[in-house]
């Protein structure tokens, strides 16, 4: 019924209505400054209607519910923008850092010292006999492979930096899902739909899914109720209304999927892959081929899931196959070989059923990501590029956990398998023309600087462990034995068979060879030579280039830039440099010039380097490093344009949410005016009803 006591009622909601817009105003205005605060405001709603003889009349106003001010089709977008920012700036700042340890800016740069060092070989060629030069030559290499071992030495700390921010990376993810989890809990407790919104909770729980994408990419599903449901954009499951699931950067795992031959079997195949070795890729074996292990069972390899597959310098599918006896095979960085599932020592070889075509073998010979799902299976979503560069879209593709591991695995393990290559094929080039040189004096003894796992394995199979086994060909390799008085005794040489020779055999053949004048043996599985009564001898010609693999009258010892160096023997005995050439009657001329002038000349000579997944390419030294100089420069200046893009393109998104949720003082400043009048408004209709009261109870008295 309506009346004065209406009226009063109108007033006082009113009056609740406008003071509930000036405590919402109040606290925009106090939280101007807030980060992730959305601007808040009250949402009213006229009250019930009364049916007088006049028709419908209001019964004032209700303060319904405080709802904030949000855009979720904008923050949808500017999540992705933001994954997409963090995963370049990250990029970026990782490139940055090794751009700075090959920098050729000056002039103390490895080009700069690679060039010192073949002019050094050049002013041998005019004073071989020169003690002054050879020692300046032995200095100035040892400055150069100090550079070398220098830059790889600070790559293997970016990498260690790179794991430890993915380590950190990977506690803050787990962190986030479960704070993420808790807030809905909270909200699911106290938001009551239309009455009672926690705005507060929605804000943080905004924070925290931010900084959740600033990690990885992620996909927002809004269930209701307060709860949402956070994916992976490639569908892993961070959180699922109040459950977290766990992330885990550990050793990578290896996974099997047998062909439908292998499982129906009877038994079931129980085959599996095992390695030995270390790699930024990934490697996807396939088996092209039934058969057994070293018996007839061929496989191909991918080193991007399976997209693309290993070629041959020609173009073709290379096909792999392991070793008859000892059940191995060299691919990339990884000696890779089968047992079973609970036993890896079954070799040679695997004694088991035959592979089957189909049979495929995932090797992950690295720290990776791994999401754990319901039933605690593990699946690897560490960032992997194919072949064509684009991403794995099943794998994480943004934020700064996505922008570390495609610095750690596509560009700087790029970056240190270059300049691996690089050194592997200088100390072959530079041994394999110094090891057919002579130096100023004759070897009483010798020891190889590289050794075999075996003695009698044949030397180029992987299995036997000689570093440089792979370039080994057949030929033949001169040796040269003097009495004591200098005299020659004889000369000889030795034939390489790739199928019939193992160091054991080797040594043999050169004891034979010497005809009683030296012995060969095989020492700490390294190859030794003794002068027998005081002869001595020097090595010639050789086509085979046995003794640049086993380290036998080398310059050079190691194989890649964080183990390359001088030859001891070399470095401490200057008469030991070879710059001259046996000659006719195994006699060497005195100024004779050869090997220094062959040293010379492969500072122009084009060689063959070798990266595991990449073609063959045939370069001089200098511009080879000159080229990944380059490529470290570029992909730089790559990653910098993207990540300046991607962050103009967040901060246009974050703005256009800030036009939606920010906080404008001149806004709040002029709805406070506007609510303060209507707070006045209300107070004068509460007065005005109660004049009208005092007027009625006037006229009874």
């Amino acid at each position: 019924m309506s009346g004065i006591t209406t009226l009063l009622t109108t007033g006082n909601s009113a009056l609740r209505a406008s003071q509930a817009s000036i405590q919402v105003t109040g606290n925009n205005i106090a939280n101007v400054d807030t980060t992730g605060y959305s601007r808040q405001s009250v949402v009213l709603k006229d009250g019930q209607y009364v049916n007088t003889f006049t028709g419908q009349i209001g019964s004032g106003v209700v303060a319904q519910e405080v709802v904030r001010a949000h855009d979720k089709f904008i923050e949808a977008q500017y999540l992705q923008q933001l994954s997409a920012r963090d995963r370049y700036q990250t990029l970026y700042n990782g490139l940055t850092s090794t751009q700075n340890l090959v920098n050729e800016s000056n002039t103390d740069g490895l080009n700069t010292s690679l060039s010192t060092t073949f002019g050094d070989w050049g002013d041998l060629t005019t004073s071989p006999d020169s003690a002054a030069t050879r020692q300046t030559l032995i200095d100035d290499t040892e400055t150069m492979l100090s550079l070398l071992r220098s830059t790889s030495d600070s790559m293997s700390q970016l990498e260690s930096q790179a794991n430890q921010s993915i380590e950190d990376g990977t506690n803050q993810l787990n962190a986030l899902a479960k704070d993420i989890a808790e807030l809905n809990k909270q909200i699911n407790i106290t938001q009551i739909d239309g009455q009672n919104i926690p705005n507060g909770l929605y804000d943080q729980r905004d924070s925290k899914v931010r900084e959740l994408a600033s990690l990885v990419d992620v996909n927002v599903i809004d269930n209701g109720k307060g709860n949402i449901t956070v994916n992976t954009t490639a569908g892993q499951t961070i959180v699922d209304g109040v459950v977290a699931f766990d992330f885990k950067f550990e050793q990578g795992h290896t996974v099997r999927q047998l062909s439908t031959a292998s499982l129906n079997s009877a038994p079931p195949s129980d085959v599996q892959a095992y390695y030995e070795g270390s790699d930024s890729n990934e490697y996807t074996l396939k088996v092209v081929t039934d058969g057994s292990v070293g018996g007839g069972a061929t496989f191909q390899v991918s080193l991007d899931g399976g997209k693309s597959w290993l070629t041959n310098d020609d173009g073709t599918t290379a096909v792999y196959d392991a070793d008859a006896t000892t059940g191995k095979v060299k691919v990339g960085n990884l000696d890779i070989w089968f047992g079973s599932t609970t036993n890896s020592g079954l070799t040679p070889p695997f004694a088991g059923d035959t592979l089957n075509t189909g049979d495929t073998f995932t090797l992950v010979p690295k720290k990776a990501l791994y999401w754990y799902t319901t039933a605690g299976t593990p699946e690897n979503i560490t960032p992997q590029k194919f072949a064509d560069g684009s991403d794995n879209p099943r794998r994480l593709t943004g934020g700064s956990l996505a922008g570390v591991f495609e610095f750690r695995d596509e560009d700087l393990g790029s970056y240190q398998a270059s300049l691996d290559a690089m050194v592997n094929t200088m100390v072959w080039e530079t041994n394999r023309v110094h090891s057919q040189g002579a130096g100023l004096t004759n070897f009483a003894s010798v020891q190889g600087s590289y050794s075999v796992a075996d003695s009698s394995t044949l030397l180029d199979s992987p299995a036997s462990g000689l570093t440089f086994g792979n370039r080994l060909q057949s030929g033949a390799s001169m040796v040269h034995a003097y009495d004591s008085s200098g005299k020659l005794l004889t000369s000889a040489s030795i034939t390489y068979d790739p199928a019939l020779d193992s160091l054991d055999t080797i040594a043999t053949k050169l004891t034979t060879a010497f005809g009683g004048a030296a012995t060969a043996a095989v020492v700490n599985n390294q190859l030794s030579i003794v002068g027998d009564s005081g002869n001595t001898f020097q090595f010639g010609d050789d086509s085979a280039g046995l003794w640049a693999a086993l380290g036998v009258n080398t310059f050079l010892t190691g194989s890649t830039a964080s183990d390359v160096a001088v030859n001891g023997v070399v470095a401490n005995d200057v008469n030991r440099l070879c710059a001259g050439h046996v000659g006719t009657a195994g006699l060497v001329a005195v100024g004779d010039n050869t090997t220094a002038k062959a040293m010379a000349a492969l500072e122009t000579t084009k060689v063959n380097f070798y990266v595991p997944g990449k073609t063959t390419t045939a370069q001089t030294l200098g511009d080879y490093y000159a080229g990944l100089v380059s490529k470290i420069g570029s992909d730089t200046a790559s990653a910098s344009y993207q990540a300046k893009y991607q962050t103009t393109l967040a901060a246009q998104l974050e703005d256009q949410q800030l036009s939606v949720s920010g906080v404008n003082l001149d806004e709040e400043l002029s709805n406070l005016i506007k609510f303060q009048h209507s707070y006045q408004a209300a107070a004068k209709l509460i007065s005005t009803a109660d004049s009208l009261f005092e007027t009625v109870l006037g006229l009874k008295n």
